[in-house]
């Protein structure tokens, strides 16, 4: 079970809020409400006046019990705890080029993200491949991402690693592995992979955590390094995919400016990787998609078919990407996608 209910409860209080009227500089930015702008004058500013800047971080803190008419002013502290809860709702995104903080009455604008695209963005396709061939392949549902394990802690009151509402994605047995030899060194493997690794993929792109005691080598277009192996740090959060650079790349492309980006994230567990080794000889690979970018590339490319970009129709797909992205497609333009490559033997 993933529990959003703090998410949904703080999206439906602050559209509240706006149509009410009631707190100056608190108003929508679009006529279809999708955007609104949120007051955000610095409390050192000369003329800062906490009843009138400071209220509508003040209601959330009195919604949410932090404060009580008597208890100590804090406005900058009720002022962070709105804005993180802002950062931390797959709700809310921040729209940077719409904000405006260098003005007499600065402001920030965020837009309410529609629950479809949490959903286009949050689900991930998840493939192994044991020695390069494939051996299993899920998809996640869960918002707030997945933990990717043996399996669940088997005694009661046993540590769960990660948070509670992950959705727990299990490696497939060996027990399909033809070779012994190789069966028996997976299996080795297996048991430095307790603890895995998290996963959570958004509009942002796809990030990761390794737990496990194992050493865990990713690629992906968001790595540091694209000429040699990534090796993940534990307990470290690193962002393996970005999600804008792609379709960034991806319009390149359009325009016949480059080559079709690679929208895969790789996880190579107990080995180098990427290195010159073939990839058939990996024990362990894990291949991450965004469900979302697969479908679009996979639903372009069969209703392009091969033929004349003026003759292909508009898909719903691509429809919303143009919607969701304008940043990035200066020109509304029909791409022809091919199947993304898979890791083969």
């Amino acid at each position: 079970m993933c529990d959003r209910n703090g998410g949904r409860r703080l999206r439906q209080w602050l559209i509240e809020q706006i149509d009410s009227g009631m707190y100056p500089g608190l108003i929508w930015e679009s006529e279809e409400k999708s955007m609104f702008r949120i007051p955000w004058k610095h409390a050192g500013k000369q003329d800062y006046n906490q009843e009138v800047d400071a209220s509508i971080f003040k209601a959330w803190a009195v919604f949410k019990g932090k404060f009580k008419e008597g208890d100590k002013a804090e406005p900058a502290t009720w002022k962070t705890r709105l804005r993180c809860a802002l950062n931390k709702s797959p709700d809310f995104e921040e729209v940077t080029d719409r904000s405006q903080l260098d003005i007499s009455e600065p402001y920030k604008v965020y837009r309410i993200v529609p629950e479809e695209e949490q959903k286009s963005f949050s689900q991930m396709v998840i493939s192994f491949y044991y020695g390069g061939k494939l051996v299993g392949q899920t998809a996640t549902t869960c918002p707030e991402g997945c933990r990717l394990s043996l399996g669940q802690p088997a005694l009661p009151g046993a540590k769960l690693y990660g948070p509670e509402g992950l959705e727990l994605v299990r490696f497939p047995p060996a027990d399909a592995i033809p070779s012994e030899r190789q069966r028996q060194v997976t299996r080795k493997l297996f048991g430095h992979l307790e603890r895995g690794v998290l996963l959570h993929s958004s509009r942002q792109g796809v990030l990761v955590k390794r737990l496990c005691q194992g050493r865990v080598f990713c690629s992906g277009n968001a790595v540091l390094c694209k000429d040699r192996p990534n090796k993940l740090e534990r307990d470290e959060v690193v962002k393996v995919f970005d999600t804008s650079q792609f379709f960034r790349e991806l319009q390149h492309f359009y325009n016949n400016q480059g080559r079709l980006p690679d929208s895969r994230v790789v996880l190579c567990f107990g080995e180098e990787f990427p290195d010159l080794t073939p990839l058939r000889s990996k024990l362990i690979l894990v291949q991450i998609e965004q469900l979302y970018v697969r479908q679009l590339v996979e639903e372009a490319s069969k209703s392009c078919g091969g033929g004349s970009l003026a003759q292909t129709p508009e898909a719903p797909q691509l429809d919303q990407f143009f919607r969701m992205f304008p940043d990035v497609c200066t020109s509304h333009q029909r791409p022809f996608f091919r199947e993304n490559q898979q890791i083969t033997v």
